[in-house]
């Protein structure tokens, strides 16, 4: 499911300290900075080189993490956001219901998450919500967590089971940031772009399938604009050149099943692998 928090985890962010207790916060684009509202009951915990805001509110508790940039120890990046439910529940005033069923197939493996609503717990409907392809679910019959990686986030949400009707309801949600540290390609995972590639006994990209999110393929065949190459085993480059005008977008298989996934694009044809492959190596289960 989507994290949705009100604090982004892109941007960079600067801090004044006053007998070391922040006293004030500013969101840095460039040379410019701008004041950054303090919520009402946050407070913040100041330590080597990172800084813990906590905003406690009636019904739940955020905790963001910040961390110095080893370029510029003054400006922080944000590196992990939580969200705890103080009272996660699936009844509503006057009795209404609202939370999550799970779909499992063999061996209580779970294929699918469904939103269910109600005036009462005798009195449902629910509708299928999408699953990133790259969603890992672990449950022991009554929490269900579920792992994905987008962008450049591993995203969590834990589900529990509350209330009537054996529904889920979320008692908390994370996203934790991969450092692109001194890479000059960014990791950007796009869980839902994938192909699979077939190989010439050289290693040379000689076929091409995408795989849409139902799990069918349709082939196929580049135009003179498009090539791909492999850059090393499990890491494929698509360069798109218009006259003089490049654009890449990287493939990567990191579980060994044959389907690789879009893991970083930009402009140009150069890609650092290296500092690419430091990213991935975190999250490489999942793709």
């Amino acid at each position: 499911m989507d994290n949705n928090f009100e604090t982004s985890t892109n941007g960079t962010f600067q801090f004044t300290l006053v007998n070391g207790q922040v006293t004030a916060e500013q969101a840095v684009s460039g040379h410019h900075t701008e004041p950054v509202h303090i919520p009402k009951g946050a407070t913040f915990a100041v330590g080597t080189g990172t800084i813990t805001e906590t905003i406690t509110e009636t019904h739940a508790t955020e905790v963001i993490q910040y961390t110095a940039e080893t370029a510029n120890p003054a400006l922080y990046q944000v590196s992990s956001l939580t969200e705890t439910v103080t009272n996660p529940t699936t009844v509503g005033e006057h009795g209404h219901v609202s939370g999550f069923s799970f779909t499992t197939g063999i061996d209580n493996v779970i294929t699918g998450v469904q939103a269910v609503t109600g005036d009462s717990a005798t009195s449902t409907h629910s509708h299928a919500l999408p699953v990133p392809p790259d969603a890992q679910f672990t449950t022991d019959g009554t929490t269900v967590t579920e792992t994905t990686v987008r962008g450049h986030e591993i995203d969590v949400t834990t589900f529990v089971q509350s209330g009537p009707a054996g529904l889920y309801a979320i008692p908390s949600q994370s996203q934790t940031v991969i450092p692109q540290g001194t890479a000059t390609t960014a990791l950007s995972v796009e869980p839902g772009e994938r192909d699979q590639f077939t190989f010439t006994a050289a290693g040379a990209v000689d076929t091409v399938t995408i795989v849409h999110a139902d799990g069918t393929v349709t082939a196929m065949t580049p135009d003179s604009h498009v090539t791909f190459t492999t850059l090393a085993p499990g890491f494929v480059e698509e360069v798109t050149l218009h006259g003089t005008h490049g654009q890449f977008e990287v493939f990567h298989d990191g579980n060994g099943d044959g389907i690789y996934t879009a893991i970083a694009h930009g402009d140009g044809t150069h890609v650092d692998l290296t500092g690419l492959q430091a990213q991935i190596a975190k999250i490489d289960s999942f793709l």
